[in-house]
């Protein structure tokens, strides 16, 4: 009678172990998943911020319609990068109906490289541009872990003017990722 009351004690202090080591580890991953995000949150708002800094910087002196913070951006795989962009009308016609459009190179999209207004989509309404007017906007570019090697996005402003005057102008980003 003792020996099987030994067992069933050993079996109950066994048992509290294992279950007080399994919630050690799944509090431990709760943790360590937490500190992942929030340094990932954390990247990307210094990414804005940088962006923006950028933008404040390019303001006022402007003499295109399309001033990128940076032509050539360099990015490790996986992660994802902000871009900022000016708009300044810098002619004397107004422009009605302007879009913006972001396009990335064939290559790109293969390699999973993904250049998208902030919002996940590619084409902005920009609406109607007096002379002076400007506007900021935010590009992200999203890679993937696989995505090594240089690729080509274009921002593209589409609309009409006076007499229904239209016009198209681009610039194109180099995406390097490392």
């Amino acid at each position: 009678m003792i020996k099987g009351k030994k067992g069933a004690m050993e079996l109950s202090i066994n048992t509290i172990v294992v279950i007080v080591i399994g919630v050690t580890m799944l509090t431990l991953g709760l943790v360590f998943v937490r500190n992942i995000v929030g340094k990932s949150s954390d990247l990307s708002e210094s990414a804005f911020s940088k962006a923006s800094e950028e933008l404040d910087k390019l303001s006022g002196s402007s003499s295109e319609f399309i001033t990128l913070s940076s032509e050539n951006l360099k990015i490790e795989a996986g992660d994802t990068s902000a871009l900022a962009v000016l708009l300044k009308n810098v002619e004397d016609k107004t422009y009605n109906g302007v879009n913006g459009k972001i396009e990335t190179s064939e290559e790109g999209k293969s390699k999973g490289i993904r250049c998208e207004f902030i919002d996940g989509k590619t084409t902005k309404s920009i609406g109607k541009m007096p002379p002076g007017k400007e506007n900021r906007i935010r590009i992200n570019v999203k890679t993937e872990k696989g995505s090594i090697g240089t690729y080509g996005c274009e921002f593209r402003l589409e609309g009409g003017g006076i007499e229904d005057e239209t016009f198209v102008t681009s610039r194109e980003i180099t995406v390097t990722v490392k």
